[in-house]
């Protein structure tokens, strides 16, 4: 029995000396890790980390020998009393050095929770950071039919500015001031040259059967409206078909091209912008040689018609979470027509195309 708990003695004592050997390896790594780069002390953590999975079977085979000597020295009884004395100070000494390699594990593991995760983690934390935040807002995505949109908007904000400052209390004090009926004289004089224009560019597209109705509704305003101050041809069943020189480009297939935003004029197209001198000479001011003639008649023409507009651009502010997108959607859509085909002479090509099947209910 004596020579079984020496035996357990020599083992746990071998043991002891086994951990602290790897103990003292674990701290010079740990030394070096603190002193080397990140590639060093990526290597040095997994070198740690072997060392936790051997000190771990040898703190348990320490304690296996603890117990072992233990259960020798109870069974040696009385008759060996220095030796049992002497077994339970080495399962002391085993379990000091049982409780020591705990230890030594745990700060192997801390270590390696400061080090394996932060070399290991470093691909998660990059990949973290190239996933887009979601309390970002979007990135603004570029309309191919706008490829000059910063400087259009900075042309879009000047407009706002002057509008702001300038045209929207001018068009309000003129709102005040001059009666409803008035107003709605003025705006029905601009639009019967408008009309005419109209129907000028009606026959350039071919579509003869509607220009002759749009010449008639100039004819039936001109002479029985005073010259344009009364719509009577509405009432009579002549309704109004608006076309200018970029809508019969676009009939005859002249694409709309980039969207522009040009100062005072607003938005436009390159298509419009073509079209845009001859849509201007073509004006009430046109019947005008002298240039204050001309200068009042357009001054009143953009007053009265931006008038008309107040309460529609108040309510755009309200509703519009990006005005110049807003703005620019709907110009696009309205100025977008469709090239003539010889199918449709007498159709009108700009509005929007539906299904011809009608959808199915539910």
């Amino acid at each position: 029995m004596t020579s079984i708990a020496t035996s357990g003695l020599r083992a746990g004592l071998l043991s002891a000396a086994l951990l602290a050997s790897l103990a003292a390896q674990s701290a010079q790594a740990t030394t070096e890790q603190d002193l080397g780069q990140t590639a060093a002390g990526a290597s040095a953590a997994l070198v740690t980390g072997t060392e936790i999975a051997v000190a771990t079977p040898v703190a348990e085979a320490v304690a296996e020998g603890a117990e072992a000597g233990a259960e020798a020295g109870a069974e040696a009884g009385s008759g060996a009393s220095a030796e049992p004395s002497a077994a339970p100070a080495s399962a002391d000494a085993a379990s000091a050095a049982a409780a020591a390699a705990p230890g030594d594990a745990a700060s192997a593991a801390t270590t390696g929770d400061t080090q394996v995760p932060a070399a290991a983690g470093q691909a998660g934390q990059v990949a973290q950071a190239a996933e887009p935040d979601p309390t970002q807002p979007n990135p603004r995505v570029r309309n191919r039919q706008d490829p000059w949109e910063r400087w259009n908007r900075k042309v879009f904000n000047f407009n706002e500015k002057l509008d702001e400052n300038v045209l929207r209390p001018v068009a309000t004090a003129y709102s005040n001031l001059v009666p409803s009926p008035a107003r709605q004289a003025v705006d029905n004089f601009f639009g019967n040259f408008s009309d005419a224009w109209s129907a000028v560019n009606l026959f350039l597209q071919g579509r003869l059967k509607t220009g002759a109705q749009q010449t008639m509704r100039v004819a039936v305003n001109s002479v029985l409206g005073l010259g344009g101050l009364i719509d009577i041809a509405t009432p009579a069943g002549l309704e109004k078909t608006s076309e200018d020189l970029g809508r019969t480009l676009g009939y005859w297939g002249v694409k709309t091209g980039p969207y522009i935003v040009w100062p005072l004029l607003g938005p436009s197209s390159l298509r419009d912008s073509v079209a845009l001198p001859a849509n201007i000479y073509y004006s009430p001011a046109y019947l005008f040689e002298e240039g204050e003639y001309k200068f009042g008649i357009s001054a009143l023409q953009i007053i009265n018609t931006r008038a008309g507009l107040l309460k529609v651009t108040d309510m755009l502010d309200g509703i519009a979470l990006d005005k110049y997108t807003f703005v620019r959607d709907a110009y696009l859509q309205r100025r977008n027509i469709k090239a003539h085909s010889s199918a449709d002479d007498e159709e009108d090509d700009y509005e929007v195309i539906t299904p011809a099947e009608a959808p199915a209910k539910p």
